[in-house]
């Protein structure tokens, strides 16, 4: 059915395009007067309807054109040259007049009036690195936010969790008029802002405060959109708030949300809450204490269902899927205002209170050496509950002193507090048949702690072009206290002596604190015409101490006063580093080069103060790197990156302390770790046709990691494991991603094909024998949007992956596993305020374990009507999981391990709300040209995002 669905969608699109039909239009521009030559004058051909762009090209060097694909309609032919006034004509192109010659066209030298200036442009911008889209050129259905905008634009994908990948990369920060909106937080942004206040979308790669400033690449990168608002929207009132109430098989259920954003110019309010328990969480859960994930086998989690880590990873995604069943209660407020001149302020604190009920069984088959029969499975069931309570608070102060000397300031602090309960039955078998133990287990576990920290950065600018010195200081602090009960009872089956039974019966006290400072100088200096040379020296101290103490129920008394000696200890740890490093850059108009290397001298002590055992490291690392960029045109250039970098083993990782606390799962470490060393590569290579609106991305990434710390496990006759790191070589990744994304005019939509090919590697130890993984995956995505104007929408994709598991160790069990995914999300709506809308998906899944095979059809479905002045209200039914076959399934490929995990969802519920939207606006302001071709491009956007991605000299 899937296939026949697919097959069926492209053969729809490919019978489109090849049965539309499109005329031309040819020219010449004359100037009698100047004699001037007009070669590169825009020819715009605009839809008359909605002025919005059908073709755009450029006259030659003799002022001639041929323009072709023009839609048939009437359209508008608008030609501009700067000094000339512009021309514009009406003409009706159609099957009886698809070829126009508009002869020889006369230029008029145009008057001297610096009052009207007007700055054409294409629907898409490449800028250097950065990407930028016209909000007014994708059309969106009613009451839609900026996830939706997002989904209609090329080379930008938005799955059902709201997670959003900008050319294949994951975006982890969205601007907002170039500042940060709720701190780092994507869906912040995306799921309160309308898109009717967007006037553009901004994609490229931010770097840090220091980086650009001296225009060196330090390798702090983030992907990041910024959504600029539209100039007539920034004076005024904008929001909707949405009370709905419904019900399923079980319970009651409600889902309530608002938010209200008041901006007047610079100073910007946004009040945003929301309280449900449907699985909706218009916001990133962060965790700092590992709180959420205690006892969570399945990894993932989120709105719509998730997916775990590791080498390999596949998710059947359903409704809370990983992340069980989930109640929220969460509001906050960002404030953002200038100051004054030279002072800039933006802050923002956000609270949430969430509740999440999670069963789940799983799966886990542990390769052994020996026979297929010789692997180990474990047979596992949980119930858990977790309460989380988070607050988030995060300042950004920006103080120009003069044009010479600037100060950036980002206070940040969050407080967090959790309580979690699992039960947890468990059964491992030798081969599925022989019984090895069995395990009953609850544990209880309370954490509270913060974690705060401030980044600054000063930075100066000499009169001499290129001469710069800046000072970044970094600093921060966080604790974690929490306590907790284990509890379980164990049945071990060996092969060499009777079956036995033990009972852990414990209470625990825990206390981690951790300071860190970081301070980095940069020094840069010109050498000659567009070289430059930076002297930069970085200095890091942390200090981390943690403490556990576990008592042991004592029958005699009937208290926890039985000391565990092996589970009560305090460490003190401390790490710090000198590190100088020399960069060279070289920059001309057509590349951009930098090279450079760093030399680190770092001493880390790790300190057992229950013990009395103090291990110490002395390291020296090295840190090159070296950037490449080319600019063949404005709108096509190649990045290649490289750099390395040493990570050193963790103190856990090197006391030889036995945590036992899971009997069946031991755990210590190793004091004669090594630093492991990763060599990253990284090519960009990005292509944009401003006649044809054709996109293209191309990404390579590569790591390759000598003396990996990874695990080695050995296997007891009971079936109980010890694990301790070690270091293995031969550890590497290497995916590629290919985007090719274009228009289509019949129907008006626009087309995404993206192909991917990832090959990773690792090494574990399996009783003292190596088992190399090797996985391969080959994906393709096809997504099809449409732009329509009114009345009907649609999102269709198509996700294909087929994964390749190989096992040096046990190659009897390789498996090939493959995913396909359907989703499709459209809507019909009248002028009379009727809107029908329907979001289906398929997925299928193949090659796993029995009982864990699935296909699964996904509907959900709304009717709503829309009501009051302006259509302000929206009366909705809506019906979730109509086929009541919403399931949540994961496959996890680590190591020596593959793991199948089946997670509770939410099911079939239907709900009842009712929406208003609010927009007032200043009435002096005034309206802006919707049109793409016709927007002022304000001087400063693309400097300013220049300046946030690495400036120049």
């Amino acid at each position: 059915m899937t296939k026949i669905l697919t097959a069926f969608v492209f053969l729809l699109i490919a019978s489109t395009a090849t049965a539309q039909t499109s005329a031309t239009l040819k020219g010449k521009l004359v100037d009698t007067v100047g004699k001037q030559s007009l070669k590169d004058a825009s020819v715009t051909i605009l839809d008359a309807k909605d002025s919005t762009l059908d073709v755009f090209g450029l006259t030659k060097a003799d002022g001639s054109f041929l323009i072709s694909n023009i839609s048939f309609g009437e359209m508008i032919v608008d030609i501009k040259f700067q000094g000339y006034a512009p021309f514009s004509k009406k003409i009706v192109f159609s099957k009886t007049n698809s070829s126009v010659d508009l002869g020889n066209i006369y230029m008029q030298i145009a008057a001297n009036d610096l009052g009207n200036v007007t700055v054409t442009q294409s629907v898409i911008r490449m800028k250097n690195d950065t990407m930028e889209v016209s909000a007014s050129a994708f059309k969106t259905k009613p009451n839609a936010v900026a996830e939706d905008l997002l989904k209609k634009v090329p080379g930008i994908q938005v799955d059902k969790n709201g997670n959003i990948t900008a050319q294949g990369e994951q975006v982890q920060r969205i601007l907002v008029d170039g500042k940060r909106f709720f701190g780092d937080d994507p869906r912040m942004a995306t799921r309160n802002l309308p898109p009717d206040v967007i006037d553009k979308i901004q994609v490229f790669d931010q770097a840090s405060d220091q980086s650009a400033f001296t225009g060196f690449d330090d390798g702090n990168r983030v992907r990041t959109i910024n959504i600029t608002t539209r100039k007539d929207k920034r004076k005024g009132y904008f929001g909707r708030g949405t009370l709905g109430f419904g019900a399923n098989a079980d319970e009651g259920l409600y889902d309530n949300s608002f938010n209200l954003s008041r901006f007047n110019g610079d100073r910007q309010i946004t009040f945003t809450g929301q309280a449900n328990n449907v699985n909706k969480q218009n916001f990133s859960v962060q965790d700092m204490l590992g709180s959420l994930s205690a006892g969570n086998f399945g990894g993932g989690g989120g709105n719509r269902g998730g997916g775990g880590g590791g080498n390999i990873a596949q998710a059947l995604l359903g409704s809370g899927g990983g992340g069980g069943l989930v109640n929220t209660w969460a509001g906050g407020i960002n404030y953002r205002d200038t100051w004054s001149p030279k002072t800039q302020f933006s802050g923002s604190y956000f609270y949430n209170d969430q509740k999440t009920y999670r069963d789940q069984k799983s799966l886990v088959q542990n390769l052994i050496p020996g026979a297929p029969d010789s692997s180990i499975f474990n047979d596992q069931t949980q119930s858990s509950k977790t309460y989380n309570k988070n607050h988030r608070i995060n300042f950004n102060i920006e103080h120009n002193f003069d044009s010479m000397n600037s100060l950036i300031i980002r206070p940040n602090i969050s407080f967090q507090d959790t309580w979690s309960q699992s039960l947890q039955q468990t059964s491992s078998t030798r081969g599925k048949i022989t019984a090895l133990n069995s395990s009953d287990a609850e544990s209880i576990r309370k954490n509270n702690g913060y974690n705060a920290s401030v980044d600054a950065t000063f930075r100066h600018r000499f009169p001499k072009r290129g001469r710069t010195y800046s000072i970044n200081i970094n600093t921060g602090g966080s604790a974690n206290d929490g306590t907790g009960t284990n509890y379980s009872r164990n049945q071990y089956n060996p092969s060499n002596r009777p079956a036995y039974s033990d009972t852990i019966d414990q209470i625990y006290t825990t206390n981690r604190d951790a300071r860190n400072l970081s301070t980095t100088l940069s020094y840069t200096e010109p050498i000659a015409k567009n070289q430059q040379l930076e002297f930069n020296y970085n200095y890091s101290y942390n200090l981390n101490n943690s403490g556990r103490e576990t008592m042991e129920f004592n029958s005699g008394s009937g208290k926890y006063d039985v000391p565990v000696v092996n589970l009560t200890n305090t460490f003190e740890n401390t790490f710090s580093s000198n590190r100088m490093t020399v960069n060279y850059r070289l920059q001309n108009a057509k590349f951009n080069f930098s090279v450079g290397s760093g030399v680190q001298v770092g001493d880390l002590t790790s300190n057992n103060v229950t013990k009395n055992t103090v291990i110490k490291q002395h390291f020296v690392n090295l840190f090159p790197a070296a950037n490449f960029r080319y600019e063949f045109t404005k709108t096509k250039s190649l990045r290649i990156f490289y750099n390395g970098r040493t990570s050193q083993p963790t103190a856990d990782q090197l006391q030889p302390v036995a945590d036992n606390s899971n009997p069946l799962n031991i755990r210590t470490g190793n004091p004669n770790l090594k630093q492991q060393f990763t060599h990253s590569v990284r090519f960009l290579y990005n292509s944009f046709d401003v006649f044809t609106q054709k996109l293209i991305f191309a990404t390579i990434n590569a790591n390759f990691i000598q003396n990996d710390i990874q695990n080695a496990t050995t296997f007891q006759p009971n079936g109980a494991q010890l694990t301790m790191p070690v270091n293995l070589s031969g550890t590497y990744s290497i995916n590629g991603i290919f985007n090719y994304g274009f228009p289509l005019k019949r129907p008006k939509s626009n087309l995404n094909l993206i192909a991917n090919v990832s090959r990773n590697q690792s090494q574990t130890l399996i009783n003292n024998a190596s088992n190399y993984t090797r996985n391969t995956t080959l994906g393709g995505t096809v997504s099809w949007t449409t732009n329509l104007k009114e009345g009907f929408d649609m999102n269709f994709s198509s996700n294909s992956s087929f994964s390749m598991a190989r096992y040096t160790l046990q190659p009897q069990q390789n498996g090939d596993f493959f995913t396909q995914t359907v989703s499709t999300e459209a809507t019909a709506y009248s002028k009379s305020g009727w809107v029908f809308s329907v979001d289906f998906d398929y997925i299928y899944n193949g090659g796993r374990a029995q009982g864990y095979n699935t296909s699964i059809p996904l509907l959900n479905a709304s009717l709503s009507k829309q009501m009051l002045k302006n259509k302000a209200g929206e009366l909705k039914f809506y019906m979730f999981d109509l086929l009541n076959q919403n399931v949540s399934i994961s496959r996890n490929i680590t190591g020596n391990t593959i793991q199948d995990v089946q997670t509770r969802v939410l099911t079939r519920y239907f709900m009842v709300s009712f929406t208003y939207n609010l927009r007032r606006f200043g009435a002096n302001n005034q309206q802006q040209q919707r049109g793409p071709m016709n927007m002022m491009m304000p001087g400063g956007n693309m400097q300013q995002m220049r300046m946030m991605r690495g400036g120049g000299m």
